[in-house]
Formats: structure tokens, sequence, C-alpha cells
């Protein structure tokens, strides 16, 4: 046999423990070159609005190479461990420590070319449909056309060959200095009974309680400076969770006769009394990979919800028209048109008259208040889908604070608290009875006159109201709802350039959303993609960690069938063995995302996001079903074989 069939050789046979690396490998090197692609495409050079999203993407690629890193360090690690009784047997056969490094290290550059050709290849394929999504989130001025960009695929090569082959070359260190009695009985040292430290496991659990309890009390300010000490305190406490406490309780479970003899519990335990002990590291890293996609993608999700209900306006566009007897220079004719001419659909438009005044709030803050009837307000609730109609008692009214509930307790303007309110009509004062004072967002905000407090008077007080109040004085609101935004901007440019009279102002409800919403749709993107790299890292290494030892768990197996288990009940060993491997580091890093959102809940206002987080959770959960049942296929084949 050539030295290059033995390469080809011991490639094939280690097939099934190279699949996961060479997969996720694939995946970082695809993921890379989509966001290299980005970077180096001609028509993005010279539009503004990609600096910022130029450089998000750069942090990407480094936050990948870092990744990539310790993922190839670990994967080369546990390979030589996995394969020193080989590397024994092939040292007898007369093979030099340097022979052998020669051998690992072109088997490694195969696997990692491999990898990289793949990788680039899908890149290439998929970077198409990457770029639709790029012009359908960013619609920049130049559309991003299909190209194979030179420079992101030599990039991609250099970066990815030279960290490859650099990692190989650290983890070939372990062969150059083995003796062969080493490496052969390297596999066949007995495993020590693993044991727990009660200081360590009292530790763990005061480490995770100390970074759940700061994370629950930490505001805006305070959560910027406890950020790392909380996820210190979680890193090192999942550690010794998975390390210590999880060895102590499955001794207690292992001290409880009634479980521990019954059906195949004993094996069960047994066996994951070292499996867990043993991949400690890992799980604790999957641990809080799981946590990182979860709650990044939860607060994605609800700042996508949010952004939709709080920053976008209630109308797209409202004219505020001062005087009663002004032209009517705002007309939606003309507004119309212009809609028409920039192919922006008008879907509702709405007339109504308000009267403006002040409140007095218990602040002794004077605040602008504009006064509406009952039915003009219900006529306008049914435009929002947010807002309830109203139904007030004769002679009353109710009070509205502009604040929307979902934005959190701390940035409520007062409600009004008076039983009465006294009004100034006409030179008078008039007092009116108050039915209920609430919290509603009817008007677009941030704006002069947008903050305004509302007060809904009945019918009849508001006509009496109005009869007497100066024309000239009161306003007209003009409402518009808008269908399709793409182009809405462009409307709103030429509107504003049309209409400079002083009687009127113009209020738009979707330019801040709009912004808003193509970065947030951009980081849930490029979120996407990330969250699945680390995913597919987290099941790899499980994955990954379970092939190298599975010679080792079918030696034992086969002596437990020998003994009289039927394979009925091998499988159902292995299935709860791999089941706690797979979902124990999913439950504790859902633990971890649901104090990650009670810290946004509490530091950003986000009441919602517990709702929106499921989702996140619910989808990691899906994708990690899946993953168990493949691996739990592919190793129960080999654990059955005879």
């Amino acid at each position: 046999m050539t030295f290059r069939q033995l390469i080809l050789s011991n490639i094939k046979g280690n097939f099934q423990k190279y699949s996961s690396y060479f997969l996720s490998s694939t995946f970082t090197v695809f993921i890379f070159y989509l966001f290299s692609a980005f970077i180096f495409h001609p028509s993005v050079e010279g539009q503004n609005i990609h600096e910022i999203i130029t450089i998000l993407i750069i942090s990407c690629e480094i936050v990948i190479v870092f990744f990539t890193v310790f993922f190839v360090l670990y994967s080369n690690s546990a390979f030589m461990k996995s394969r020193k009784k080989e590397f024994g047997l092939l040292k007898l056969i007369g093979l030099e420590n340097k022979q052998i490094a020669k051998l690992v290290f072109f088997e490694f550059t195969i696997i990692s070319i491999g990898a990289i050709t793949v990788g680039i290849l899908f890149g290439v394929l998929f970077s198409k449909l990457f770029f639709m999504g790029i012009n359908a989130i960013l619609q920049p001025e130049i559309p991003l056309a299909f190209i194979v960009p030179l420079k992101a695929i030599m990039t991609t090569i250099i970066v990815f060959f030279a960290l490859f082959e650099f990692i190989t070359l650290i983890g070939l260190k372990e062969i150059r200095n083995s003796e062969i009695i080493e490496l052969i009985k390297a596999s066949k040292k007995p495993k020590q009974p693993p044991k727990y430290s009660l200081v360590l496991v009292i530790l763990g659990v005061l480490l995770l309680i100390g970074g759940y309890a700061l994370a629950a009390v930490s505001n805006l300010v305070i959560l910027f400076f406890s950020m790392i000490p909380i996820l210190v305190l979680v890193i090192l406490g999942t550690y010794l969770l998975f390390g210590q406490l999880s060895t102590a309780v499955l001794y207690r479970l292992r001290d409880s006769s009634s479980l521990y003899w019954k059906k195949t519990n004993m094996t069960t335990i047994s066996m994951l009394v070292f499996k867990i002990k043993d991949n400690a590291r890992i799980l604790s890293i999957a641990t809080i990979l799981s946590a990182v996609v979860t709650s990044s993608m939860g607060l994605l999700i609800w700042f996508n919800h949010f952004s939709g209900v709080a920053i976008r306006g209630p109308q797209d566009l409202i004219i505020l028209q001062k005087g009663l007897d002004e032209k009517e220079n705002d007309s939606y004719d003309e507004v119309s048109t212009l809609a028409k001419e920039h192919e922006v659909e008008i879907k509702h438009y709405d007339k109504t008259v308000v009267l403006p005044s002040t409140v007095t709030l218990r602040d002794e803050k004077v605040s602008p208040m504009w006064i509406m009837s009952e039915s003009d307000y219900n006529k306008r609730a049914k435009q929002m889908k947010h807002v309830e109609p109203l139904n007030i008692n004769d002679g009353k009214a109710v009070s509205i604070s502009p604040f929307d509930p979902s934005e959190g307790k701390n940035y409520h303007p007062p409600k009004y608290e008076e039983k009465e309110m006294k009004i100034a009509i006409a030179g008078g004062m008039d007092t009116i009875e108050i039915q209920s004072s609430i919290y509603e967002v009817t008007f677009i905000r941030g704006q002069d006159g947008g903050n305004a407090f509302l007060l809904v008077a009945d019918d009849k007080i508001f006509e009496k109201w109005a009869g007497v109040f100066p024309r000239q004085e009161q306003l007209v609101l003009h409402d518009y709802y808008f269908g399709d935004l793409t182009n809405a901007s462009n409307l709103l440019t030429d509107l504003m350039n049309q209409k400079k009279d002083a009687t009127i102002s113009i209020y738009d409800g979707f330019t801040n959303y709009l912004d808003i919403k193509m970065g947030n749709n951009l980081l849930l993107f490029i979120g996407l993609f990330i969250s699945m790299l680390f995913f597919l890292a987290s099941g790899s290494l499980i994955f990954f960690k379970l092939m190298t030892e599975i010679d080792e768990d079918r030696q034992a197996f086969a002596i437990m069938r020998k003994l009289g288990m039927t394979d009925g009940e091998v499988r159902r060993s292995v299935s709860v063995q791999m089941g706690i491997l797979f979902f124990l580091p999913v439950v504790v890093g859902t633990v971890h995302t649901f104090f990650a959102f009670n810290s946004a809940r509490v530091a950003l206002g986000a009441p919602t996001v517990f709702n929106t987080g499921i989702i996140a959770i619910g989808f990691y959960l899906v994708f990690q079903f899946v993953y168990f049942f493949i691996t739990r296929a592919i190793y129960m084949r080999k654990i059955l074989q005879k």
C-alpha cells in the first residue's frame, strides 16, 4: 500500500467521524463566502447606506473566524485522542512519528480543501438568493446583481486554508511526542469513576444564582456594566453544573435502589455518569451556544414586532391644517395625484376637526391637548388596529395620554388623574367630568403637536364647544393610510417640496419605521445565518463526541447483550442517553434565555419579549429534534452492528 492509498483509506475508514466536522466546516466557509461576496461586490462601493452595514458584516466575518479557530482546534484535539490506538499500530508496523504526523496532516489537508471547495461552490450557487434578500431589505440605489467576486473567493481560500493548516500543525505536536505503548494503551486505560466535590457543586449553584439575580435586577444602566460579570458567572456556573452537579445527581439516582434496578436504568445511569462528566465542557459550550441563538433571535423577532406596533405611526401621513376657512391646499385630489405618480396606494383617508387646548398635569406641567368628538374618534379608531373605540356617557369625556403600554412603564407620561377638567373656550372656562383616563397612541408621535394629549368629548359637548371656538384657531387633520410603503418616501419628498404654506404641517409616520425596519431585517437576515452556524456547531460537537466514543460504547453494549440485554432494551438505553446529551443543554440554555429575556424586559421595557422569544425557542427545538433523530439513527445502526 502506497502512502497516498493509506491516506485515502484512513479518510474512508473515518468518514463517519469526519462527516459532522466536514459539514460544519463547509457551512462555515459557505457563510463566510456569502458575506465576503457582499463586501467585495462592486455595486456596494459608493453607496453610503452600506458603510455601517459593511462594518456589521465584517464584524460577523471576524466572529466566524474566531468561532472556526475554536471549533477546529477542539475537533482536531478530539480526533487525535480517538485515534491514538490506530497511531500506535502504525508505529508497530514501522512508521515513524514524523510519517504519522505527515499522514494526519495530509488527511486534514484533504478534508480542509474539500470543505473549502464545497463551501465556496454552495456559496456561489446561493449567492444570487443572498443578493436578492439583501436587495429586498436594503433597496439600494444600484441593486446587487449576481456576480462571483474573485476577491471574495481568494479571501475565503486564504483565510480558511491558513486557519485549517495552522491548527492542524498545532495538533500534530501530540503525535510527535508519543510512544508506542502509550498510544496503544490509551484506549484501554480503565476510566476512573467520576468524582464530584460538594464545594464545587455549591459554588456552581451559587454562581448561577448570582448571575441570574444580577440579570434580574439590572436596568439599562446597570446592565451596561454588569454584562461581562453576568456572562462570566453563568458560563462558570454552567460548566460546574455539568461537571459537578450532574455527577452528584446521577450518584444520588444510583443510590435509589427502586429506580436504579428498574429495567435498563442501571446501564443508562452508569454510562451517563461517565458521559456527562467526560463531556462537561462540550455540554457547557452547547448550552451557551443554544442560549446565544435563542436569546438573540428572540430579541430580534420581538424588536421586529415592536417596531411595527410602536414605531410605525397609527397613520402613515397626517396633513394638519390650521383654520376652517383656509383654502384646502392639502386636498385629497392633489395628494392622490402625487400618490399615483409614485405608485403609492391610498388605502383610506379621514378628515377630522379638533380643537387645540392645554391640560395641566399633576406635576403642574402644562401640555398641549387636542379635543375631538367621540364619533370622530371612533371613526378613526376603525382604521387603527390596536385602538379600541370608546363609549362615552352623556356630558363626559375621556382623557388619553399619548403612550403605548408595550413601550415599558419607565417612559410613559402621567395620566390626567382629576375627576373634572377645566377647558378654556372662547375666552371663558367650561368644566367637564372625566369618565376615565387611558393610554393610547392615536396620532403620529415625535413631531410638533404629535405628542399632544387628547380629550375625547361627548358629541353634544364637542358641538357646543366647536360652535363658539374661533374658526381660524380650529385644526383639521387629514389622515392618510397607505398600502405598500416602498415608494412612500419619494411621495413625501415631493409633498414637502410643494406644500410650504405656513398654515399646514406635514407629519409622516413611516420614515423612522422604514429605517429601523431595514436595519432590523438585515440583522434578522444575518442573524439567521450566524444562528444556523452556531446551531450546527452545537449539534456537531455532540455528534462528533458520540462518534469518537462509539467503538467503546459498542463494546460495552455487546457485553450487555451477551448478558441478556435485548436489542429493544439497548435502543431504549441509547435513546435516553442521547436524549439527555442532546436536550439537557437546550433545557439549561432555555433557562439562561428566559433570564436574558427578563433583562431585556426590564432594561428595554419589552414586556412582550417572552411571547416572541417562545417562537425562537420553538424553532430551535424543532431543528434540535431533527438533528437528534438523524444522529440517533446513525448511532443506533453502528451500536447494533454485529
